[in-house]
């Protein structure tokens, strides 16, 4: 890194695996198989590995703009080899393509950042931040092709002395012959729901959080502690494929439908998925999306935030919450409050 100049550069490599879980509605295997194969069954991974050359030109104290480009090669693949196996087959006979990227791309990008953000040590107290970015992956030879453009915003409003108004917006889209994965869930992002379960082309998610102290920070043997903190929050966010993946019969490729309020006749099945009925639904709905509410605790050991969450999740309509989990208790059990324990740091 050279930092001696107003234009900023950088060269770096680098060699990351992360994991995710491939149960998109079955899009990555038979549906048949959906409720067969558990979470656990699902873990893939993204390995990715390459180099890059970064630009970072500052136009101001807290605002900025960075671009780069590179060399990255892709491997996703889920851990379990047999059911890499047969995802494989399955997905080259039903699309004629795979999901799973495995190849070469050459990405480009550039992206705008703004940062305002006043940090005490519990974490943000008032400010903004943004970035705003997009990249492209050009078709070069054989390599894989894409566009994507990512968007994060965050707010923070101090309320008396310690308290904070916490916001955030987040959208993601790619598309083109590989598209990128966006992959979230869990922890600050979707409280409620599993980590990392939401998985698409393109998603988005939207945190509003009240931070307020309970206990201040206190003089321990171990140093200083953060106190405790407690949070109200909701949460709203989804994912999908992208329709444009080509995929002329890919089912799954469809509108992303954020929610719903008209009148709707839907399938009523049994345990074993048989139709064995219809029900009528109004009313305001979420579809292609997901919603949580609930309230949480943070603390602080040895330096580390950590995090307790109850939570409830909903989709604001309880007879379409019996309808889209029937096979799973219907509504009674997907309001179920949801205790989690984590650590990180909020957004």
């Amino acid at each position: 890194m050279n930092l001696s100049r107003r234009l900023q550069w950088a060269v770096q490599g680098f060699s990351q695996t992360q994991f995710f879980y491939g149960q998109l509605q079955g899009a990555f295997y038979d549906p048949v198989y959906a409720n067969l194969i558990s979470r656990s069954d699902a873990l893939a991974t993204q390995t990715v590995r390459g180099g890059s050359a970064i630009g970072i030109y500052p136009f101001n104290h807290y605002r900025r703009v960075e671009f780069s480009g590179g060399l990255v090669q892709y491997r996703e693949e889920f851990e379990d080899p047999g059911l890499q196996d047969y995802s494989s087959g399955y997905q080259q006979d039903t699309y004629g393509t795979q999901l799973f990227r495995y190849g070469t791309s050459m990405p480009f990008s550039v992206s705008f950042i703004q940062e305002t953000t006043v940090f005490r040590e519990y974490g943000p107290l008032s400010g903004s931040t943004m970035r705003l970015a997009y990249d492209v992956s050009p078709k070069v030879s054989n390599f894989l092709s894409n566009q994507t453009v990512d968007g994060d915003a965050r707010y923070y409003g101090r309320i008396a002395a310690n308290g904070v108004l916490a916001l955030r917006a987040r959208g993601y889209k790619s598309w083109g012959e590989a598209p990128n994965y966006v992959y979230f869930g869990g922890n600050s992002e979707m409280r409620g729901y599993d980590y990392r379960q939401f998985l698409g082309h393109k998603g988005f998610y939207m945190n509003a959080e009240l931070r307020f102290p309970l206990i201040e920070a206190m003089l321990t043997p171990l140093g200083v502690m953060g106190g405790i903190r407690g949070v109200f929050f909701g949460n709203l966010g989804g994912a999908a494929l992208e329709q444009s993946c080509g995929l002329s019969s890919f089912t799954e490729c469809k509108d992303f439908k954020v929610w719903d309020s008209g009148s709707q006749t839907v399938p009523v099945t049994n345990v074993v998925g048989q139709t064995v009925g219809t029900r009528q639904i109004s009313g305001f709905r979420l579809v292609d999306s997901r919603a949580s509410y609930g309230i949480g605790l943070e603390t602080f050991a040895l330096g580390f935030p950590v995090h307790f969450d109850w939570s409830y999740r909903t989709l604001f309509n309880k007879s379409w919450e019996d309808v889209v989990y029937q096979g799973f208790g219907g509504s009674h059990e997907f309001r179920k409050p949801r205790f989690a324990a984590w650590i990180g740091y909020d957004f």
